[in-house]
């Protein structure tokens, strides 16, 4: 097993040095650094603007470069907006390995906790997912290191754990299954200090950048959903019901119904995991990885590299390796990435749904087990 994550490390430098080399390094990231221009131009609200943005992507990595748009609310303009003080490649650079510096501290004290040795730390930063994250120059380690390292501390620091998750607003779909999780367990510190942090970090990027973001954020929220509902060539790269069932052939109605009685079963799986008579520190492993698999059921928006979070669930069930099927689980979760996206595409056959159901159901399972 670890050979194979080892050489899944090596195979994963080698590709991301000869993306240096091509026509757009970092991928994705090209959205981030053109944001980053224009902010640095004094034009913020042209974010949402596609002839300026595409103009600014096309400085840096030419024409060759398919328009890619700004789709997220402000406050993550915040964190973008000093790249263009760098070169492109090195701003490239401090994207990545800051965002891997914060998963890395989210899980130090998780791996520390539970006694999962050095080899962990490997298993997480060439998970697949998070190779993914790297060559795509997106956010989801942002994104893991926020959710995942919130639920990690809740039991003992749930103030903290309420401000990583109100920064999480730059990404409000991944969040989902908080507000039923913190209300079902009365975490109302939490619950507060996430709402504070939500606001300020909106009144920040309102004061640095102006309402005119903010207006072009709600003005293109169509150009989202054209994307998730018509984007064929997204549909093999995403990891919800309702990708899954469009990638099938399902029409809009049918995919929407799809979605929404997946997130229905998921709130419902969520609530009780995290109702307050299972609310104990014994337990939080396994409500807290629910509470991610619920997530991704939940969100009909989410891409393979926002599938970094899971590997919280993974170091958690790493804990619990005694429990029946732990192991096939865990070897399962950790493969899925790279597997489910190779059989999405070349099959249109997406099995996420399926995979994130039956883990969820497998947790349910043992969480009654554990409290009889």
């Amino acid at each position: 097993m670890w050979e194979l994550v080892g050489g899944y490390a090596l195979l994963s430098i080698y590709i991301f040095i000869q993306r240096l080399e091509g026509p757009n390094p970092g991928a994705d990231f090209v959205i981030y650094y053109g944001a980053s221009l224009l902010s640095l131009a004094n034009n913020p609200a042209a974010i949402f603007d596609w002839s300026a943005m595409a103009e600014a992507q096309a400085s840096v990595i030419g024409e060759a470069v398919k328009y890619l748009p700004w789709l997220y609310p402000p406050p993550l303009l915040l964190l973008a907006a000093p790249l263009a003080g760098l070169p492109y490649i090195p701003a490239l650079g401090v994207w990545i390995l800051g965002q891997f510096a914060l998963l890395l501290i989210a899980i130090r004290s998780l791996i520390s906790r539970h006694n999962l040795g050095p080899l962990a730390y490997l298993a997480a930063f060439v998970f697949p997912a998070t190779v993914n994250n790297m060559l795509a120059g997106q956010n989801g380690a942002l994104s893991a290191a926020l959710l995942g390292g919130g639920l990690a501390v809740l039991q003992r620091r749930p103030v903290l754990a309420g401000l990583l998750f109100g920064l999480l607003i730059y990404k409000p779909h991944l969040g989902i299954m908080l507000p039923f999780a913190l209300l079902a367990m009365g975490a109302w510190r939490t619950i507060a200090a996430a709402l504070s942090s939500a606001i300020c970090i909106s009144l920040v990027s309102l004061l640095a950048f102006g309402t005119a973001p903010w207006l072009g954020f709600f003005q293109s929220a169509g150009v989202g959903a054209n994307a998730l509902e018509y984007g064929q060539t997204h549909w093999a790269k995403m990891a919800t019901v309702f990708a899954a069932l469009r990638l099938a052939g399902a029409d809009l109605p049918l995919a929407y119904a799809g979605q929404a009685i997946a997130a229905i079963l998921a709130i419902l799986a969520v609530l009780y995991l995290w109702r307050r008579k299972t609310a104990d520190l014994v337990s939080l492993p396994i409500r807290a990885s629910g509470l991610l698999f619920a997530t991704f059921l939940a969100t009909p928006y989410a891409f393979f590299y926002d599938l970094v979070v899971l590997i919280f669930p993974i170091l958690w069930l790493g804990s619990m390796r005694w429990l029946p099927g732990c192991r096939q689980i865990l070897g399962l979760l950790w493969v899925a990435p790279v597997a489910l996206w190779l059989l999405a595409r070349y099959s249109q056959i997406s099995l996420w749904p399926i995979v994130l159901a039956g883990c969820l159901i497998w947790l349910l399972y043992h969480n009654k087990q554990q409290r009889q």
